[in-house]
């Protein structure tokens, strides 16, 4: 946590915290805020994406003997599943691989140098949602500015369909009324309908279908939504 005595972070290091999920709070709101309102810093942010994606493809998994994996399972909670202790290892992988990128990322920036954060002024409130559902690793990070009317929405996990995925806004009457047809992974970006602009409150959700692909945005789901998250205005 980032004390008092502190001065802000320069645009570097802001963009490079925010890709790697180290920020929380109040510090988390305002980077996306700025991200949404200041071109050069998303600019940034998308650069930090593009450095740190290499890491983890260059990373190869490595298929322990027998002896490991029993004496890992044998540490657990003795109640745990077989699928329970997979899980539990894929998180303890997870966060080494985590780290290991943090710390390549922290000498890039030393190698980089600090930026300086232009001023900017600062935007209202935006919103912001994460989708998941039952397609194991599907996760979608979206972010709506209403000043400008933009939304982003980062994709990942999405598997390999003749369909294509529909976002949907469904407010308190169970309406679903289509955003557009997004990309199947990656950082897609669209501009919301007016007709739909008051309807992404905190009062509603986000929800993904999939659908036949098409230039123009359904009328009405044609399966049950895969995804879906709750709106929450930062």
């Amino acid at each position: 946590m980032v004390e008092e005595t502190e001065p802000l972070k320069d645009d570097e290091a802001l963009a490079a915290e925010l890709v790697l999920g180290l920020l929380d709070g109040d510090e988390k709101a305002r980077a996306l805020r700025v991200q949404l309102s200041d071109p050069k810093f998303a600019q940034t942010v998308d650069e930090w994406n593009a450095r740190i994606d290499p890491l983890f493809q260059e990373i190869k998994e490595v298929e322990p003997v027998a002896s490991v994996w029993d004496g890992i399972e044998s540490r657990l909670d003795g109640g745990s599943s077989s699928s329970s202790v997979v899980v539990q290892l894929k998180r303890w992988r997870m966060g080494a691989i985590v780290s290991g990128a943090l710390a390549a990322c922290l000498a890039l920036a030393l190698i980089v140098g600090p930026g300086t954060l232009a001023p900017t002024s600062e935007p209202r409130s935006v919103a912001v949602a994460q989708l998941t559902g039952n397609i194991e690793g599907l996760v979608l990070a979206v972010s709506y500015n209403p000043e400008t009317a933009e939304m982003r929405v980062d994709v990942d996990g999405m598997p390999e369909t003749d369909t294509a995925p529909e976002i949907w806004v469904v407010d308190q009457d169970g309406v679903f009324r289509s955003l557009g047809q997004i990309g199947r992974d990656g950082v897609s970006e669209m501009t919301v309908p007016s007709d739909h602009r008051e309807f992404i409150t905190s009062a509603a959700t986000l929800q993904l279908t999939m659908e036949p692909p098409s230039e123009t945005p359904h009328a009405k789901p044609t399966g049950e939504p895969v995804a879906m998250g709750k709106i929450t205005i930062i």
